[in-house]
């Protein structure tokens, strides 16, 4: 029984790529999720992004609520609007959050707070490195799955993942307000669910209360690494791979600091581009697939869509 979440050194990536994979091979066969440290991302990117979701979130409400997040996935959801575990839960989050979809061509996806507007060069520029960082563990997981090169090698989920193509893909910055604990109905700040892409990079800052199902019935805390980033499975990689990866389960907790606290955390969603068809990947290690044949076979833009419906309350902008 896996009761650690495993720390994998990319440092080697380049010289000994066989080596590092086949880290993330056991890690992702067992837990579904693991560290990386020495990722290449530098250490002021990310303190400048946790302080720019401190200057939104210090906002008064009615300015926040003007970019409410809607159907497209793109802006604000405040306390309660979202709900990861509908079927246990009694009322949405103990979380705010502000989503950007990519930026193409330079472009952001809708009209951004002033906050993010003046700084939009920053913030494209840790979109677009979060998600080279994805590309190499995503190379990873090819190399590690020994995709023959006539189906794509080790750049087949790269291709299937392009920057400035229509995709899922989401920068999110998170708050989890202090305090809250006695007058919230829920034991957990943000449900127990899995994500829906194909991994995320989640970046902690100053507390924890993240938990991850580690045996599919014993949770296990995800503690604070010094310049690590936690990268999980997503469902799509489950089903790409037959379920050899897995996409776990995990949450979000109160622990004591947070009576006085405020928790900041930020992931990236990485997704491929909309049209992609979650079939599984040519690969031997792959397990062959046990569904009916008339099983339905969707496309990561379809799942994505199930997903939020199921998750998100929507109300409409407010303005002045």
């Amino acid at each position: 029984m896996v009761r650690n979440i495993p720390v994998i050194d990319f440092a080697d990536f380049e010289s000994d790529p066989k080596k590092v994979a086949g880290q993330v091979l056991d890690a992702c066969k067992s837990i579904g999720f693991f560290y990386i440290v020495n990722h290449g991302l530098p250490k002021d990117q990310i303190e400048k992004s946790f302080q720019l979701a401190k200057e939104f979130f210090d906002l008064p409400r009615d300015e926040k609520r003007r970019y409410l997040i809607q159907e497209d996935n793109h802006g604000y959801s405040e306390l309660y609007s979202e709900t990861l575990d509908p079927e246990n839960q009694r009322q949405g989050d103990h979380k705010e959050g502000f989503n950007f979809r990519n930026f193409v061509d330079g472009k952001a996806f809708r009209e951004l707070p002033e906050i993010f507007a003046k700084d939009q060069q920053f913030v494209e520029g840790f979109s677009r490195a979060c998600h080279a960082i994805a590309m190499r563990v995503l190379e990873a997981f090819a190399i590690a799955l020994e995709i023959p090169e006539e189906h794509g090698g080790a750049s087949w989920f790269k291709d299937r993942h392009p920057y400035d193509k229509k995709s899922g893909q989401i920068l999110r910055f998170l708050k989890y307000p202090r305090g809250g604990e006695e007058s919230y109905k829920e034991p957990v700040r943000a449900g127990a669910h899995s994500d829906y892409g194909s991994i995320t990079l989640l970046f902690q800052h100053d507390v924890p209360g993240l938990e991850v199902q580690a045996s599919r019935t014993e949770w296990i805390s995800a503690p604070l690494i010094k310049d690590a980033i936690l990268v999980n499975v997503g469902d799509q990689i489950e089903f790409w791979t037959n379920g050899l990866f897995k996409s776990t389960m995990h949450r979000v907790v109160f622990l004591p600091e947070h009576a006085h606290v405020d928790r900041y955390s930020i992931p990236f969603f990485v997704h491929p581009s909309d049209e992609t068809l979650l079939t599984p990947i040519p690969s031997t290690i792959v397990p062959p697939a046990t569904s009916n044949k008339g099983d339905e076979i969707i496309t990561a833009e379809e799942h994505l869509r199930r997903r939020l419906d199921a998750t998100y309350t929507y109300e409409k902008p407010t303005h002045d």
